[in-house]
């Protein structure tokens, strides 16, 4: 009876152990999919949050604090791809959801910045318009009234010039 339940006992422990290495390998390839998904992911949420830094640097604004980020951003990521090539899936994953994380705040940082320096550039052009404008208002003013007031003395020399008649001149 003994040699029977040992048997018994000896097959479950053998077919529980190789239910684990299946399901263990299952696991693992899951695990290999959903890095590879997260790494890749976080790979192109830190080429949009680059292109959106771009912009807003393109529009004006000061992004020195966005790239400092963004070189943390891609410290994690080559974290995330090293992790994921040696096998170390978890961390693979945990490296890519940090960098997720840390770019989807700078794409959205990267698009306030762009909006303030739109709205800046946008407000200087206005007064660079208005300064312009009034500037030619008051200059032709002054022409007008330097005009208006030298006219009269200008008519006056004039008319009290007497014209002289040249003699002797061939023609």
């Amino acid at each position: 009876m003994l040699k029977r339940v040992l048997k018994g006992s000896v097959s479950f422990l053998l077919v529980l152990v190789l239910v684990g290495l299946f399901s263990h390998g299952v696991f693992v390839v899951r695990g290999a999919d959903g890095a590879s998904s997260s790494v890749g992911e976080a790979d192109v949420a830190v080429r949009r949050a680059f292109n959106a830094t771009l912009d807003a640097e393109r529009a004006g604004a000061n992004v020195s604090g966005l790239m400092a980020k963004l070189n943390e951003a891609g410290e994690l990521l080559a974290e995330a791809e090293t992790a994921y090539r040696v096998g170390n899936f978890s961390e693979a994953v945990g490296k890519a959801d940090q960098c997720y994380m840390l770019v989807d705040g700078v794409i959205g940082e990267a698009s306030s910045l762009k909006s303030s320096a739109l709205a800046d550039a946008q407000a200087r052009f206005s007064s660079t318009l208005m300064f312009s404008l009034a500037g030619a208002v008051v200059f032709v003013t002054a022409l007008i009234l330097i005009w208006v007031l030298f006219k009269p003395f200008y008519a006056k020399k004039l008319l009290k010039m007497k014209p002289e008649v040249a003699s002797n001149v061939d023609v």
